[in-house]
């Protein structure tokens, strides 16, 4: 397991976010249904552990961003604001 994405975890519960959590192909992803709060964000950004990542999304996922900790295969992922056009 990887104590810095499990703090990001912990920070976003008592923001009372509510993860869904499962295996993607690269790790096990906890998946936040609700954008990243700026305080997560500052808080991986500031973790050297933790690779930031964002994708565009498919016709099956709405595009996500979030940070990953690759030696763990474990990552923490939020769903990217989509601006209505």
């Amino acid at each position: 397991m990887s104590a810095a994405v499990l703090s990001l975890v912990d920070m976003a519960r008592v923001r009372h976010l509510v993860a869904d959590n499962g295996e993607w192909s690269d790790a096990t992803v906890y998946w936040f249904d609700a954008p990243m709060p700026p305080e997560i964000r500052e808080a991986g950004l500031a973790n050297p552990a933790l690779e930031y990542f964002a994708s565009d999304g498919t016709p099956h996922n709405p595009p996500d961003e979030g940070f990953i900790d690759r030696p763990a295969k474990i990552a923490i992922s939020f769903q990217l604001k989509v601006e209505e056009v």
